[in-house]
């Protein structure tokens, strides 16, 4: 449509290396082509069955389903056909017989991340790497942030998400000294447990660029303080010379003294 400002944003090709990154977008991709075909990959799907007179239990002719049967399928094919576009030959390989989108997602996420044990294990690595996280001196919050939530998605994948308090608490008491100012205001003004991670994180950048401007400022009057006593020294020089004869010994104080 003209004027639309819709954008659906496709995921990555899973290629195994990349599935953290792929899950997240795979699942807003299929939310956005279907609410309720997320559904299925979260319930599952079956195709429906009948009993017949014996009692046995058989496959319902696609003939005879009824309407709500005909769109489930619906729902259930959409998500199939999403993770199937989206995978690489070696993960397509893994899934080719699945006709349930549940199924496919469940084959990739288990050969992914691994057995329960696996996960646990990576749980315990990303949890020591986030107790641990530091911002260096050298890193602007931005670079900061990044990290903080490259850990806080990782934690969140392995079904452990970090809350917004400890993600703020973390982030005020791993920042450089340059920032003690700033954090101390915060702590004094507000209830960190009720701050939002975003609006603190732009609360920093914020008073980070405060400070590039103040050592800029500072930078430009030592350089002008700088350039005001070399004017005034060359000045008094030049004073210096008018009272003199100019002789060869004055030219020669004149250029040395200039020269330095």
């Amino acid at each position: 449509m003209e004027g639309s400002t819709n954008t659906v944003f496709m995921p990555p090709v899973l290629d195994g290396s990349n599935y953290a990154l792929w899950k997240v977008k795979m699942r807003g991709f299929i939310k956005s082509i279907e609410e309720r075909a997320w559904l299925r990959v979260l319930d599952g799907w079956s195709p429906p069955k009948l009993e017949d007179a014996d009692g046995d239990t058989r496959l319902k002719p696609e003939s005879t389903w009824t309407v709500d049967e005909v769109q489930t399928s619906n729902f259930n094919s959409k998500a199939l056909n999403a993770i199937f576009s989206y995978v690489d030959t070696k993960m397509f390989n893994l899934i080719t017989n699945c006709v349930c989108a549940k199924d496919a997602w469940e084959i990739l996420q288990k050969h992914c991340e691994g057995s329960a044990s696996v996960r646990k294990t990576r749980l315990r690595m990303v949890t020591s790497k986030f107790k641990s996280l530091r911002m260096e001196d050298k890193e602007s919050i931005l670079e900061y942030d990044c990290r903080l939530r490259q850990l806080s998605n990782e934690s969140h994948g392995l079904g452990n998400p970090i809350p917004n308090e400890r993600l703020v608490n973390k982030v005020l008491r791993s920042l450089p000294e340059r920032f003690n100012v700033k954090v101390c205001a915060i702590e004094e003004s507000k209830d960190t447990s009720t701050i939002n991670l975003d609006e603190l994180m732009s609360s920093l950048r914020t008073f980070e660029m405060n400070l590039d401007l103040q050592r800029k400022d500072k930078g430009k009057t030592i350089a002008f303080e700088a350039l005001t006593e070399s004017y005034d020294e060359i000045l008094q020089i030049s004073k210096e010379v008018d009272k003199s004869d100019l002789g060869e010994e004055s030219i020669s104080l004149f250029t040395k003294k200039f020269g330095d």
